[in-house]
């Protein structure tokens, strides 16, 4: 339910919620949240509204801390999990509380709290990370060598057009790891300005889903390739549309600007085709994160900058994904390692076997050895 449908009091309470405060006033922090956190929390409270309203239990004169039961909330949580994922399920009923928090200043919400933590704790990532992750530095040489190759084939103005710009979306988003509704947002002039050598990327703190406002360079080797794509490929797809003027940076072969669900599928394809497994846009946050812990853990200090978040805090999952994967690599080196030393020294009993023909144990007991390898053909 659109907040423009919600019962006249509930809407009442969230515009004045979103007001700064008077002199003297306490403070209102949702007059603080950027558009994106509070159309998070909005999306939340109609999808209450929504199934109270399916169910027949929506008064729209009775007040929002009323409606809310511990009951009804079980019932509503339940529905929430038969139709998405544990950890949607956990971020939308924490953004429910949060504006309940708002809303209702008074309300005593500990027991919504205590349900928030457990769903949070209960909940797993529904997609398998480890399986899909790679480099940064495998990221941004597909988006190099796509681009690269875009022009060096002949073929339709549209496929290289489409091809260099998916490579660049891909090194772009791997050098600058934003969110993608942030990414598809992109505006030249807006937000892709240009400094001195080199591009940056800018979005005010109401752009941000974090409030925070975001200012980064983009690499220098990026900068041939971004100028070639706004002199030749992006006019070429522009000219496939129906002559309406954007600003968008990413095009869509339609000529249109694409839309958040197009970029998300051209970058699982091409990121599919190249390592034999999707990674999705978000997962480049990881990646990312990863990168910098990986090869430097002691600027993990510096993965807020790079995400965009407002503590390193949040970004402590990435942290500890870090350290799994190096853990994780180093069991298997470790085992590795073990098994060449095991075939080493049975080769060697082998051989000191044939050469001392007086060697009665060497001679009368040899054992039968294979070396099973797991897998396919590699």
């Amino acid at each position: 339910m659109k907040a423009a449908d919600w019962p006249r009091i509930d809407r009442e309470l969230w515009i004045a919620a979103c007001e700064p405060a008077r002199f003297l006033e306490r403070t209102r922090p949702a007059s603080i949240w950027s558009k994106p956190r509070r159309r998070i929390v909005e999306q939340a409270y109609g999808q209450w509204l929504a199934w109270l309203g399916r169910e027949d239990l929506l008064d729209p004169a009775e007040a929002p801390q009323d409606r809310v039961t511990p009951e009804r909330m079980d019932a509503f949580i339940t529905e929430l999990q038969n139709r998405v994922a544990p950890w949607s399920v956990a971020m939308m009923i924490g953004a429910l509380k949060r504006i309940l928090d708002m809303i209702t200043a008074e309300a005593d919400w500990t027991w919504l709290r205590s349900i928030c933590a457990d769903l949070k704790l209960i909940a797993r990532p529904s997609r398998n990370r480890f399986a899909h992750m790679v480099t940064p530095a495998q990221l941004f040489d597909l988006g190099l060598s796509m681009m690269n190759e875009a022009e060096q084939v002949d073929g339709h103005p549209k496929r290289i057009a489409v091809r260099m710009r998916d490579g660049l979306l891909i090194a772009m988003l791997i050098s600058c790891p934003i969110r993608i509704a942030n990414l598809a947002q992109i505006e030249i002039g807006a937000h892709l300005l240009p400094a001195d050598d080199r591009y940056r990327l800018h979005f005010d703190t109401d752009e941000t889903k974090t409030g925070r406002e975001y200012d980064t360079e983009l690499p220098v080797t990026l900068t041939s390739y971004v100028d070639h794509y706004l002199r030749i490929h992006r006019p070429a797809l522009l000219a496939r549309g129906d002559g309406r003027r954007t600003d968008r940076l990413w095009i869509d072969r339609w000529g249109k600007p694409m839309a958040e669900a197009s970029i998300r599928t051209q970058i699982e394809f091409n990121t599919r085709n190249a390592f034999g497994r999707h990674i999705w846009p978000h997962l480049f946050r990881a990646i990312a994160a990863t990168g910098v812990v990986d090869e430097a853990p002691e600027a993990i200090g510096i993965t807020p900058d790079l995400l965009g978040h407002t503590s390193v805090n949040t970004t402590e999952k990435h942290y500890i994904l870090a350290s799994a994967t190096r853990a994780h690599q180093r069991v298997q080196t470790s085992f590795l390692e073990e098994r060449a030393q095991a075939v080493r020294r049975l080769r060697e009993q082998k051989h000191v076997g044939q050469d001392e023909p007086g060697n009665i144990e060497s001679r009368d007991v040899q054992p039968s050895i294979k070396i099973l390898r797991k897998g396919g053909h590699g």
